[in-house]
């Protein structure tokens, strides 16, 4: 599977374009089973400092990594042939490599505020576990924030929130973000997913429901790019890895040589060990 040119167009343009899973319904059945079967009471949950889960517990202090997060349902949507066809279209060559995944469960009565994830220009593929409505925090973007300065953008955030008394800091538990003219809420189903530049300017709608919102992202670089998250022989199962295709073992640069951004270092030291995911 590749995206037409008018997807394209939308993708260069407004930095976002909505398509239809080119995977089976039964691969998101599997995850939605594997988190029924994760999950704790939100109650019983260990302190989550990032804020990334409601009842899918860190594997160890202070981390975004749940149980799931590259497990076997998870990676066999992230990896799966299409998807890799199109990130290679994207990234312009065929040996890219996968970066990272991860599930966010956007809890009850939070919503994230206005922000851009980096300066880095790559494309993220987002796809919702059940569904993404205003309601549960769907995504809200500005179409073509992806070009200028972050400044420009959020001079003009913190603007509107003076003038509304949002509170200084604003919270993810304070009220949504304020509105920008020109905003798009992008609500979905999960025969739907996402595909986006890095740098769109984006918030969610404050989850308002009672249940966390699902919802788990990936992204492959190009393969100039020096930005590696993980050497995943060292984070996932023999058995998950035997499982895959030639193609997607390809795909996570499987015994090559390569460093780790110097950002990680750290946390790949305090992870080594302890952060896995296998077959579920």
């Amino acid at each position: 599977m590749r995206l037409n040119s008018e997807q394209l167009d939308q993708l260069t343009v407004d930095g976002y374009v909505i398509i239809d899973c080119p995977f089976s319904r039964e691969l998101t059945d599997a995850c939605l089973e594997a988190v029924s079967m994760t999950a704790v009471d939100p109650e019983d949950m260990t302190p989550d400092a990032k804020k990334n889960h409601h009842s899918l517990p860190p594997q160890i202090p202070d981390s975004y990594w749940c149980a799931l997060d590259h497990a076997s349902p998870f990676l066999a949507i992230e990896l799966h042939a299409e998807i890799l066809e199109i990130a290679r279209q994207l990234e312009g060559h065929q040996d890219i490599y996968y970066r990272n995944g991860g599930i966010n469960e956007l809890a009850p009565g939070r919503g994230f505020l206005w922000h851009r994830d980096t300066e880095w220009d790559y494309i993220e593929f987002m796809h919702y576990l059940s569904h993404a409505s205003i309601s549960d925090g769907c995504l809200r973007v500005i179409p073509g924030s992806q070009v200028g300065e972050k400044d420009q953008w959020m001079d003009r955030i913190d603007a509107l929130r003076q003038e509304q008394d949002y509170d200084d800091p604003p919270t993810m538990e304070g009220p949504a973000d304020v509105r920008i003219d020109g905003e798009i809420p992008l609500e979905i189903t999960s025969d739907q997913f996402i595909v986006r530049h890095s740098k769109i300017l984006h918030a969610t709608w404050k989850n308002e429901s009672q249940k966390g919102r699902l919802m788990h992202h990936w992204v492959f670089r190009h393969p100039s790019e020096d930005n590696h998250r993980f050497a995943w022989q060292d984070y996932l199962t023999e058995e998950l890895i035997e499982g895959l295709s030639q193609d997607q073992k390809d795909a996570l640069w499987l015994d090559r040589d390569f460093e780790i951004h110097e950002k990680y270092v750290g946390e790949r030291e305090r992870e080594l060990g302890k952060v896995m995911w296998g077959v579920v």
